[in-house]
Parts: structure tokens; C-alpha cells; sequence
């Protein structure tokens, strides 16, 4: 017979020994909603944290590109499609494998398979430039989305685009002193984070009574670990965040 059993069996023969335990239960799990709730939100800052940090190490460390296709004037310029295959065939030059399957074309109006690719990693800001590219397809005109992520726009021949609100820009650095984008084209295994002994997440809980708190009014919660990074085959891929015709209304003024 389990534990589990045995406990169970020697409740039903003394329901009293066991009433404190219940009780304590019900404390913990029920009456500390703040606490429960300030671990749910150190839990997605400690995630956001990591997410930065990966993203400021592939800005500061990776091989840079600059978009040179398009005709805005700027450098770098926006992003074209010219320029996606510039980077696709770096990556393929430094035998980087692809991180995701053929979409293969299907008997569907309006779709456009595909090919094998790479994923790049971008500031949601980019979604008009991508949008405006020639030969971009959106996420919708695959003629099978079963295997992509919510936060993928499309893709362009053999590149397929991720967007994030946190995606890495450079204000005011472009020739014409525009926004820059920082897209992070990366291959299968391209980068990785290293864990050292005893450095994963933790949560540190302090009840009142502690951190100079001599009347016990406060609660303290924190999270804290570190970390290393590593890359292998990222290409750091710059592009204007200007189109056209704010170009044209800049030479204009």
C-alpha cells in the first residue's frame, strides 16, 4: 500500500489529527493572493529579462549586414528581397542548417509555398517594411499554418520572419539619422545560453520582519540567476525603418 493510502486510511479513522494540516493548506494556497500574484509577474520579468539579455548579446556580437537593396535613400536601406538572399546564401556558405520544413503547395487559392528556412527575429516596427516587400508572403497565405507560432508575419523564399515589441532597434543611427532595426537571422543550434552551477532562476521570498521592517509590515520577492551566451551562426541583418516617402518629404524639407 502507498503513503498516500495509509493517509488517506487514517483520516477516515481519526478526521480530528488531520483538521490543523487542512487548515494550514487552505492558509497558504488561499489567503496570499498578493504573493501568488508577484510571483506570476516575477516569473514573466524573469523571462523577459533572459529574452533581453540573448537580444543584446546577438546585437553586440553577430555578423553584421547591412540591407543595401532598397531605394529610399538611406543607409542602410529598407529591406527587399535582394537583400534577404544575400543573407540566406551567407548562412548557406557557413553550412547552417534549416531551422524549419518546407511548407509544400496545396490546391488553395491565393497561398504560396515556402522553402526550407532559416527564422529571423525582429521589432514588430518592421511588419509595414515586410509587408511592402516583393515577394514577402504573409503568414495567412501559407497553404498550411499547422506548424507556425503566433507571433510569425510570413516569409520571403527562404527566410521566415518572427516579430516581437521587444525586438532590438537603434534609434537614430542610420546615414539620415533615422530608427534602425536590428533583424537577427539565425540558423538551427545558432546560439545558446549557458547555465553555470547554481546560476538558474530562483525565487527569493522574505516574509515582514525583515530588510529593516521592525513593526513586520513588509513582504520582499525577487528572482535572481546568471548566465552565459554563445554564438555560432547568427547574421545581424541592419535595415531602415524609413520608407519612401518619408524619405521624400525629408529631401523636401
Amino acid at each position: 500500500m502507498r503513503k498516500s493510502d495509509l493517509a488517506t486510511k487514517a483520516q477516515e479513522e481519526n478526521p480530528k489529527r488531520f483538521s490543523r494540516s487542512r487548515q494550514l493548506v487552505s492558509h497558504k494556497s488561499n489567503s496570499l493572493p498578493v504573493l501568488n500574484s508577484a510571483a506570476a509577474r516575477l516569473g514573466q520579468s524573469l523571462r523577459e529579462t533572459q529574452d533581453a539579455l540573448q537580444r543584446d548579446n546577438l546585437e553586440s556580437s553577430a555578423s553584421i549586414i547591412n540591407c543595401v537593396g532598397g531605394t529610399n535613400g538611406d543607409i542602410p536601406t529598407e529591406m527587399t528581397i535582394s537583400d534577404v538572399d544575400d543573407v540566406f546564401t551567407v548562412l548557406q556558405n557557413n553550412s547552417g542548417e534549416y531551422i524549419t520544413n518546407i511548407v509544400e503547395a496545396e490546391l488553395r487559392f491565393g497561398t504560396s509555398p515556402i522553402g526550407d528556412a532559416y527564422g529571423c527575429m525582429l521589432t514588430t516596427r518592421m511588419i509595414p517594411v515586410l509587408y511592402n516587400m516583393s515577394g514577402f508572403v504573409k503568414k495567412f497565405q501559407y497553404p498550411n499554418i499547422s506548424q507556425t507560432l503566433s507571433v510569425e508575419i510570413g516569409g520571403a523564399n527562404n527566410v521566415r520572419f518572427f516579430a516581437s515589441e521587444q525586438g532590438s532597434v537603434s534609434p537614430n543611427a542610420s546615414l539620415l539619422g533615422n530608427d534602425i532595426a536590428n533583424c537577427f537571422v539565425a540558423a538551427k543550434e545558432a546560439y545558446k545560453v549557458v547555465w553555470q552551477a547554481g546560476g538558474k532562476a530562483r525565487f527569493i521570498y522574505l516574509p515582514p520582519g525583515y530588510n529593516n521592517d521592525p513593526c513586520m509590515l513588509r513582504h520582499t520577492a525577487g528572482c535572481s540567476f546568471y548566465q552565459g551566451q554563445c554564438i555560432d551562426e547568427v547574421v545581424h541583418f541592419k535595415s531602415s525603418l524609413i520608407d519612401l516617402e518619408t524619405y521624400g518629404e525629408q529631401q523636401a524639407a
